[in-house]
């Protein structure tokens, strides 16, 4: 395994109500592996994935990133070397779909002829055509299309680490797969270091290089979609992949 991008050392979450949404979690994700993070409501993997952007702080442990702690940098600035595609998207309303995905860009003070023609390319990756799409507002593309301007404007500064919240899960099935196809495009000509959180384990199955499964803020197992499948380690875990034997098509 090449060398490690993000790692969560001995981490654990408490919440001020004293809700205690993750207990020493450790997780080592490598260069240009795809993490996903699987579990029901509750379980903490959204959590997490908020940790390792600094949206959210943990109570003990560490995140590193690239080897350094994520404390130590400034979250603004942090946030900005990272891609994000929250669970609805979170485009701007009232920004075109081009200004959209140059957001980031923007902000770290690239040039416009510098970061436009990446703008289109990514689009253009994500099989929305910039001639025709550019210039239109989130509210006139459908759901799908939503999301890949949201992938589109998590890549185009070229992090070296992508989060990605349940990016499909709020979409119906038809567009659900097809954006998953799109996914694993990206994945095999980028080769980004990418987590991704959805509580779908066919999903999980299809997209990860490797899955953790989270249960009432604990890590219960980590291992490649043959190793869960063969070797289920936790009785939790087995559940999981009996439903999916029994119904292939649902939701674990």
């Amino acid at each position: 395994m090449s060398h490690p991008v993000l790692e969560a050392v001995e981490v654990s979450k408490q919440f001020a109500n004293g809700v205690c949404a993750l207990s020493e979690i450790n997780l080592t994700v490598a260069q240009g592996e795809t993490v996903v993070l699987i579990g029901e409501s509750g379980s903490g993997k959204t959590t997490l994935l908020r940790l390792f952007n600094r949206l959210e702080e943990p109570t003990s442990g560490e995140i590193l990133i690239q080897g350094r702690p994520a404390r130590q940098e400034d979250p603004i600035s942090l946030r900005r070397h990272i891609g994000y595609v929250q669970q609805d998207g979170g485009l701007l309303p009232h920004w075109t779909v081009g200004r959209n995905v140059a957001l980031v860009p923007k902000l770290l003070g690239w040039n416009p002829d510098r970061y436009q023609p990446l703008s289109d390319r990514l689009l253009e990756l994500v099989s929305l055509n910039p001639k025709e799409y550019r210039s239109r507002y989130p509210r006139e593309l459908s759901g799908g299309q939503r999301q890949r301007v949201a992938v589109a404007r998590a890549l185009v500064a070229d992090p070296d680490l992508v989060l990605l919240d349940e990016p499909f899960g709020a979409l119906d099935a038809l567009t659900r797969i097809e954006l998953q196809n799109q996914f694993l495009h990206l994945k095999r000509q980028l080769r980004k270091t990418m987590v991704l959180v959805t509580h779908d384990l066919n999903e999980a199955l299809r997209l990860g290089d490797r899955i953790a499964v989270l249960r009432q803020g604990r890590l219960l197992q980590v291992g490649t979609p043959d190793e869960l499948l063969r070797h289920p380690t936790d009785e939790y875990v087995q559940m999981l992949l009996k439903h999916r034997a029994g119904n292939p098509e649902s939701d674990a």
